[in-house]
């Protein structure tokens, strides 16, 4: 399997497992990633999501020994694959968080920027390789680098192709923290629980008006106008009053 998984107290952690090629992604991984994605989506008992990959990496990037499909066709399936994967990612209606170890090279950077969270190791490095090999940087990261990092910063590390460090990562908001490999895991994991005891209801609302970066203000109202009613009067909406007024600590089910 390229893709393994393994849910704990309503966390799912998605593995991406080729690590003799540094989790590179090819058909059957990015076919499995797919998969596991529309798992997860319908499956209500999963409230929050990791990433990672195994062996010591994030992932390398699409497969180069695999490059260019046999046609243009077959390219275009392969860009309309990568797409869907992406979408999947980022449309997630539940907090995800990419925990990158070792290299997160094109399409694997782009896969951990569309994730809510990144944590990275103190060794990890993001690379831009796209123009160093007379490719279009893809997997949506024309658009999610400039939401991260603003437009100009991102069009220099496209265009320079350059690699940047944990630290440099920290400093652009590239990541969200760092930590010690050997203590990146635990971290990210607690995250995730802390993510995974919010209100379901309110995460997905958020997650929907946000997905494609920054409404305008007529979206915005028009989300809240066609969410929050739900929310007035859900049992979540009830066990919020209730803990608030006995700073207790709610416990909500999605319903």
């Amino acid at each position: 399997m390229f893709i393994t998984s393994a849910v704990d107290n309503g966390v799912l952690t998605l593995v991406l497992n080729d690590p003799d090629r540094r989790n590179a992604m090819g058909d059957d991984m990015r076919g499995q990633f797919v998969n596991a994605l529309r798992g997860a989506r319908s499956d209500s008992s999963v409230r929050a999501l990791v990433l990672r990959g195994a062996g010591g990496n994030f992932c390398a990037g699409g497969d180069l020994a695999a490059m260019p499909p046999a046609d243009l066709e077959a390219a275009r399936d392969r860009l309309a694959q990568v797409a869907t994967m992406v979408r999947q990612l980022s449309g997630f209606t539940r907090p995800t968080i990419a925990v990158v170890e070792g290299a997160a090279a094109g399409l694997g950077a782009s896969i951990a920027l569309a994730c809510d969270y990144i944590y990275v190791a103190d060794d990890a490095r993001f690379m831009f390789p796209f123009s160093k090999l007379a490719l279009l940087p893809d997997g949506g990261i024309l658009h999610s680098l400039a939401a991260r990092v603003g437009v100009a910063k991102a069009r220099q590390l496209l265009l320079e192709g350059r690699t940047v460090g944990a630290e440099e990562c920290l400093r652009l908001g590239l990541a969200d923290c760092t930590y010690a490999p050997e203590h990146l895991t635990a971290k990210a994991a607690a995250k995730a629980r802390k993510l995974a005891a919010l209100a379901p209801l309110t995460v997905v609302g958020i997650k929907k008006a946000l997905a494609e970066g920054l409404p305008s203000w007529e979206d915005a109202l028009a989300a809240e106008g066609g969410a929050q009613p739900a929310c007035y009067f859900s049992s979540d909406f009830a066990e919020g009053k209730r803990a608030f007024a006995q700073r207790d600590r709610p416990v909500f089910t999605g319903s």
